[in-house]
């Protein structure tokens, strides 16, 4: 919706801009001889400048550097780096743990002594990822307890905008009114003025001044097209589009997303738990190694 609304009102308003500026202008010259029909005409334009000021209202995102693109485009790249991370420190546990069989069935001591090593390394690894996991889970747990409260004052916060705007997307429920319904009333009625306004003009004017045929059209059009663009502001400018997608954005978090988590702890927990293990049986085996001696008499 965020990506949609701001060049379907930018474009409403300079369709409107432009109409006034042109058609208006040229009907004003041309139907000069009659008084009462140039005072229509600028009723006219005075409603097409109210009815784009009110639409300029709407455009409550300008100026906001916060981007819902952006935050999610962000969010992407974060995790298909960390789901990398995971799946190569997955890969170095099973290299390590292959790699130790080998040198145990081998009975090579250099062997042994570098997956030593590495197991350490990966061991430490895997505990500074379960303690990530693990106080990650836990703050979106505490997030997911109140997630309204906290991405509304986030949102205003860093955007500037209005909590009567945040509340009606973010809750969106009959308790919350729109508080874009007066504008968009006050457009509405402007357009209709307008519409009624040129009906008039061309059934006064368009018999006695041929001339103004032609910007009377161009002006009818300019309003249909501007209508349909209103109707399509209103459907977008309505919280059930942002409110579904906030809906699925929180579940997605709030469910999938912690589930993931744990199974990643689990995960890390058993790397951790297998390495150890390694870790303390290669001494052991260690010393069941008969010596070099003995090796190469047999």
């Amino acid at each position: 919706m965020m990506t949609m609304s701001p060049s379907q009102v930018l474009e409403t308003v300079e369709r409107l801009g432009e109409a006034v500026r042109t058609e208006l202008t040229t009907l004003e010259e041309v139907l000069s001889e009659r008084v009462e029909l140039v005072a229509a005409t600028r009723g006219a334009r005075r409603q097409a400048e109210a009815a784009a000021q009110h639409l300029q209202g709407l455009a409550f995102w300008q100026g906001v550097s916060l981007s819902p693109v952006q935050v999610a485009e962000d969010v992407t790249f974060v995790e298909e780096y960390r789901w990398l991370a995971y799946v190569l420190l997955l890969l170095l546990v099973l290299l390590v743990c292959l790699f130790t069989l080998l040198g145990l069935a081998k009975q090579s001591k250099w062997l042994v002594v570098v997956m030593t090593a590495m197991s350490l390394l990966v061991l430490v690894l895997s505990w500074g990822s379960m303690g990530l996991e693990a106080a990650t889970a836990v703050g979106l747990s505490d997030f997911c307890s109140n997630p309204d409260t906290y991405v509304l004052n986030l949102t205003q916060e860093e955007t500037g905008i209005s909590s009567d705007i945040l509340n009606y997307y973010f809750l969106c429920n009959q308790a919350v009114s729109n508080p874009f319904q007066q504008r968009l009333t006050l457009s509405q009625r402007a357009l209709a003025s307008i519409h009624s306004q040129l009906q008039g003009l061309e059934r006064e004017a368009s018999p006695q001044f041929p001339a103004a045929q032609k910007p009377l059209l161009s002006l009818e059009e300019t309003l249909n097209v501007t209508e349909r663009s209103f109707h399509q502001l209103v459907a977008l400018l309505h919280c059930r589009s942002l409110h579904k997608d906030y809906g699925s954005a929180l579940r997605g978090l709030c469910e999938d997303a912690l589930e993931g988590l744990l199974f990643l702890m689990l995960f890390s927990l058993l790397s951790a738990g297998a390495l150890a293990t390694t870790l303390c049986s290669l001494p052991r085996a260690w010393a069941l190694f008969p010596p070099r001696s003995a090796r190469e008499r047999g």
